[in-house]
């Protein structure tokens, strides 16, 4: 029976605000919906989390909502009345990673269950994520405990150009194409919708905080890595993704893209680039190397592709030095 609104006409039902209806989880896929765990960090923004919680409660057991904004979100911590959805205020104490760090906690004390950990952000469509852990190579994978984490492959949104995966060996490295159908080992992948073996998470150790947003995915899967730990992607599925206004462009006849992120955006870009090629120079001098590549292809970009040039690459040289010569440094 439909509820009458006081103030409305006989027979108005009135508007709800209750969250979509969850279909329930077939019992043939219920023990392992209850291994996986989905951690959303939310900045900005909250409709777009709530709008993806019914299709995560379709393939994860529990779903932390992490809100980055200071002042938090009531509609958030109102989502958190379900009996399978957690919600934290971390109010962007240490950014990205310090939600990460803090939602890991909270699933580790109240969900022991949890074997298995997917990273979220609201700027990512999980609808490929059910189909994605239903797939034999990818549940196969992450049976192997020599892997730290699987991702399908990312699509951008604004370019529509697929995400470009590397190999790493210590003194080399290669690029995949954009496309492949298969899964391969790759040395790095974004945290959204990468799944993350729990055992592999503890033995890393927790996300750098000293980085807050930008290379915080690049330390961790260098950290993985050293650890004898494999990350992969399957190409088999992708999601859509967006990163910063990133707009393309061609260049010596290959489509790139410019990141459009905004000059102190632009500054934390450089000081962890830097910082990174920095730390790690003496044990993967190739990424070392990856590094500088990457601030000469930001620098290219916004000459290329961007506005207020001057300002992005001014943020973009005192970034770089930062991370090459202060003394505060990010830390673990």
């Amino acid at each position: 029976m439909q509820q009458e609104c006081p103030a409305g006409e006989a027979g108005q039902a009135c508007p709800s605000s209750a969250p979509e209806p969850i279909d329930p989880v077939p019992a043939a896929q219920a023990a392992l919906v209850q291994q996986l765990a989905a951690i959303v960090v939310v900045y900005g923004r909250p409709d777009d989390a709530l709008e993806m919680l019914p299709l995560l409660l379709k393939t994860a057991g529990h779903v932390v909502l992490v809100d980055n904004d200071a002042q938090g979100s009531a509609a958030l911590a109102d989502a958190a009345r379900h009996p399978r959805v957690g919600y934290l205020h971390s109010a962007n104490r240490g950014g990205l990673a310090g939600g990460y760090n803090l939602a890991l906690a909270r699933l580790r004390n109240d969900q022991p269950q949890v074997s298995q950990v997917v990273f979220l952000d609201q700027d990512s469509d999980p609808s490929p994520l059910r189909a994605f852990m239903d797939d034999v190579a990818t549940r196969r994978t992450l049976a192997d405990e020599s892997t730290a984490a699987v991702a399908p492959a990312y699509r951008d949104r604004a370019t529509g150009l697929r995400g470009r995966y590397i190999q790493l060996q210590r003194m080399r490295l290669g690029f995949y194409p954009r496309e492949f159908s298969d899964l391969r080992r790759v040395a790095f992948v974004i945290n959204s919708m990468s799944v993350w073996r729990m055992p592999a998470l503890q033995r890393i150790g927790p996300f750098n905080e000293g980085l807050a947003v930008d290379h915080v995915d690049t330390e961790y899967c260098l950290r993985a890595r050293q650890a004898g730990l494999a990350c992969y992607v399957n190409g088999a599925y992708e999601f859509a993704h967006s990163i910063g206004h990133r707009r393309k462009y061609r260049v010596l006849g290959m489509e790139v893209q410019a990141g459009g992120h905004p000059p102190q955006r632009r500054y934390m870009i450089g000081r962890n680039t830097m910082w990174l090629a920095r730390c790690w120079v003496l044990r993967e001098p190739a990424f070392a190397a990856l590094c500088l590549l990457r601030l000469v292809y930001e620098a290219a970009g916004i000459v290329m592709a961007e506005d207020h040039v001057l300002r992005k690459l001014v943020a973009l040289l005192r970034g770089a030095a930062s991370g090459l010569v202060a003394r505060q440094r990010p830390t673990t």
